[in-house]
């Protein structure tokens, strides 16, 4: 089992852990222990054991990483800049000053951050990068960013996926009204088998890379959905091994990395998570050659 996101970050000065497909222990809660049975069946030899290993992990500990309040979930990052329509990331019940609020706002300031700016100036930020274009987000949790993403920056199409069917319900629950915006159930692993090639702009990856089994299968997919000149936007916090791999999965697929930049700072700066020694939290940008 890989466990590069196990017990990585630490929120304010205790450990907290992280789940597969970025999931943040924000808030302790207690939760109950794997049945018998639930241990039997993970520990079966069959195809797909570490998605069987993830959905159970999720039921065990994922509600608790994070304030069901909260429908953005990674550890935002404080970019110095001003966060256009901050009102579409209000939520009832979620007061001022609060954890939950501080991840509804520099979470989203984390996914406007990805979504406009691919260069180390972020005064050369472009507002419009998204606007008319198709977007696929992996690994989209609760779906609040990609809700917001399709409000400030307007692309023709957002596809967010997850790889939990109970994730996929509450986006849709919640926010699969909205013209554009679309919720399925998708694994990291098998973009290329379940959509058609080079019909994507842009491809969003946060908080999550770092937890799949086979990121270069990841990488993989997304050379096959993009289309030529298409972007992949990652970030995550990566151990160096590991943004090695994804680094040369990218060359190995005919990618061009743009950026590859540590914006650990800017996640420190928000007060809910810091990376530890030893690890970066990387964006990366990844142009289809």
């Amino acid at each position: 089992v890989d466990h590069r996101h196990v017990a990585m970050l630490r929120l304010g000065s205790r450990r907290r852990f992280f789940g597969s497909l970025g999931s943040l222990n924000v808030g302790r809660r207690n939760f109950a222990a794997p049945s018998p049975r639930e241990l039997e069946e993970m520990q079966k030899p069959v195809t797909g054991w570490w998605n069987d290993l993830v959905k159970l992990s999720y039921k065990w500990l994922g509600s608790s990483y994070f304030s069901q309040k909260a429908d953005i979930c990674n550890c935002g990052g404080d970019f110095g800049i001003k966060l256009p329509r901050p009102e579409v990331l209000k939520r009832e019940g979620i007061e001022a000053n609060t954890s939950e609020h501080r991840m509804m706002l520099y979470g989203g300031a984390l996914y406007y951050h990805l979504a406009t700016n691919i260069s180390e100036k972020f005064k050369e930020a472009k507002p419009e990068m998204l606007r008319g274009k198709d977007v696929l987000e992996v690994a989209c949790m609760r779906g609040g960013g990609a809700r917001y993403l399709m409000e400030v920056c307007e692309p023709r199409r957002l596809l967010a996926v997850d790889h939990l069917q109970e994730h996929i319900d509450s986006c849709k629950a919640n926010f699969g009204e909205w013209p554009g915006l679309e919720y399925e159930v998708m694994d990291a692993h098998h973009l290329a088998d379940e959509l058609p090639a080079d019909s994507f702009d842009f491809v969003l990856c946060i908080e999550a890379c770092a937890s799949f089994e086979k990121p270069e299968l990841f990488v993989q997919g997304v050379a096959s959905v993009l289309r030529p000149g298409g972007r992949l936007l990652l970030a995550d916090a990566l151990e160096r091994k590991t943004s090695i791999k994804i680094l040369d999965a990218l060359e190995d697929n005919g990618f061009d990395v743009e950026l590859s930049m540590d914006i650990s700072r800017h996640v420190h700066a928000v007060g809910l998570c810091s990376v530890p020694k030893g690890m970066s939290y990387l964006h990366i940008v990844a142009k289809k050659e």
